[in-house]
């Protein structure tokens, strides 16, 4: 079962609905052509358009959907939802805005799902995928049936999904949600991301908690400036209902702006390290495999270790463990769940050699998703803490995003690492080397002797083959991904595995220092 199959998350025939009854939720402000017709799901990328779908022409960056109708109505869209009217041959509702129009039609046609589970919204520039997982983790160990919608795939009912965006369109979030209802799930949890946000894809979710983890600058190529950002981020709490649960991170200031978007009735858990947190951690030993810690809760406090490397990682940790007390699960079950945890992929995951022994003086390599200043600034600080020798870190920047982002990355690295390996990432459209170029402003020469390295294999290649025994060597910016974006053409690249054909390499000797 694949995604294109079910682009709508249900098999078709599943949910018929009368037009009418789309009409009279959407409330449109004109209707032309008008019919009756049965809809059997609903659509908004042409390609996508199955024989009885309704079609929804929203207009994008790029490209307005009014441009695609005939191939929609082509392909079998028995009517058209639109913001201005159009000549077809099928009915059109005309409305204000067809996104919002095809979120309230989404939530409508899969019968309001997320009133029937818990769905946990997790937002914040950093630490959203690691926090989600672990939150499914902790409700698991609660006994419960969790489906997921993230950054690496889209889990439930047995299927997994690879994920296109770390937010899936509304018609696939409710049609989703319909289906883990259906199938008897309790709760889920999603990442929410500031686009899904300003794009109203989660229009209509009733999200049972809403967790915040930090902001701090991306994806100023999209919102223009960090204000609008916050803002984005902003609206999921504001739509959180009296009786939801936030949860907020003390440590970072701009949770206080969250709070205040908050209506009366929602309530409040404060997770971090500060004294004043509800959820938070005290005597913290970091190590090379993961950190001892005692969890202070309202109920009493535990020691723990937490089997997942760095520091960032014990407030995903806090996080994940007030959203399952939020939701009823008891402290004893939610501190053994953490202590039970595992390493998200991509995420400060340990890459070793086939057939490697563990020992004193290896070289310790990790692959991690971190791809702003904020994230690159905390892996690094913590690998450089818990490393035997040096700190060798490969990473780049990617094309046709934020471009003032690069120097302050290259920066972050320079401040912990001795050796930096400027490199490709994403690049897009850009020229590979002129992204480089960006990024040179930041290091500081004298902390850090730096190399550029196009290729990004080749720069894995050498960082591993430069590494003194004890040393750590950090491969950032794609963790789970499993290609590389040029201007014409996606090829298959895993930083896993070229690490982990470099580490073979270097253990048969191939590799020479």
């Amino acid at each position: 079962m694949t995604d294109l199959a079910f682009p709508s998350g249900l098999p078709s025939g599943q949910g018929f609905m009368r037009l009418r009854e789309l009409r009279d939720c959407l409330q449109p402000r004109d209707v032309m052509r008008w019919r009756d017709l049965a809809v059997d799901g609903l659509a908004f990328h042409s390609a996508e358009v199955r024989p009885g779908n309704l079609f929804f022409a929203i207009r994008g960056a790029k490209n307005d959907g009014a441009v695609f109708v005939q191939q929609a109505i082509a392909r079998g869209a028995v009517a058209v939802v639109a913001e201005e009217p159009l000549s077809t041959t099928v009915p059109v509702l005309v409305v204000d805005n067809a996104r919002e129009a095809l979120a309230d039609a989404a939530r409508f046609y899969y019968r309001d799902p997320s009133r029937a589970l818990s769905v946990i919204g997790v937002t914040g520039t950093n630490g959203k995928t690691t926090t989600a997982h672990l939150i499914r983790t902790c409700l698991q160990a609660d006994r419960r049936q969790v489906g997921l919608l993230g950054t690496i795939a889209y889990e439930f009912g047995g299927r997994r999904i690879p994920a296109a965006n770390t937010t899936p369109d509304p018609v696939r979030i409710h049609g989703y949600l319909r289906e883990m209802a259906d199938r008897f799930a309790s709760a889920c949890v999603m990442e929410v991301s500031s686009h899904s946000l300003d794009q109203d894809r989660v229009r209509g979710v009733q999200f049972a908690v809403g967790v915040f983890t930090n902001l701090s600058q991306d994806h100023l190529d999209y919102h223009g400036d960090m204000r609008a950002y916050r803002a984005a981020k902003a609206r999921l709490f504001r739509a959180l209902e009296p009786g939801a649960t936030a949860v907020l991170n003390r440590d970072d200031p701009v949770s206080l702006a969250m709070a205040d978007e908050l209506q009366p009735g929602v309530n409040v858990i404060w997770y971090g390290l500060s004294p004043e947190a509800d959820i938070r951690a005290e005597n913290i030993e970091p190590g090379p495999d993961g950190t001892r810690m005692r969890m202070v809760m309202p109920n009493g406090a535990v020691e723990l270790f937490l089997p997942i490397v760095g520091a960032h990682n014990i407030e995903n940790a806090l996080a994940a463990a007030a959203s399952a007390l939020a939701l009823g699960a008891s402290e004893l079950t939610v501190a053994s769940a953490l202590e039970d945890a595992r390493a998200v992929p991509g995420r400060l995951e340990l890459v070793e050699a086939p057939g490697a022994i563990a020992r004193s003086g290896r070289v310790r390599t990790f692959v991690d998703y971190a791809h702003t200043p904020d994230a690159l600034e905390k892996v690094c600080a913590t690998l450089a803490g818990v490393s035997e020798g040096d700190l060798h870190v490969v990473f780049g920047c990617g094309g046709d995003r934020d471009r003032s982002k690069r120097a302050p990355m290259a920066a972050a690295v320079s401040r912990h690492a001795r050796y930096a390996y400027l490199t490709s990432d994403n690049p897009r459209s850009e020229d590979p080397a002129a992204i480089i170029t960006d990024m040179l402003p930041g290091l500081d020469g004298e902390r850090c002797e730096a190399f550029q390295v196009v290729d990004r294999a080749e720069a894995i290649r050498l960082a591993v083959q430069r590494a003194a025994p004890g040393d750590t060597v950090l491969i950032a910016g794609k963790g789970h991904e499993t290609y590389q974006v040029f201007k014409d053409s996606v090829v298959p690249f895993d930083d896993r595995l070229e690490a982990g054909r470099a580490l073979a390499a270097r253990e048969a000797g191939w590799l020479h220092r």
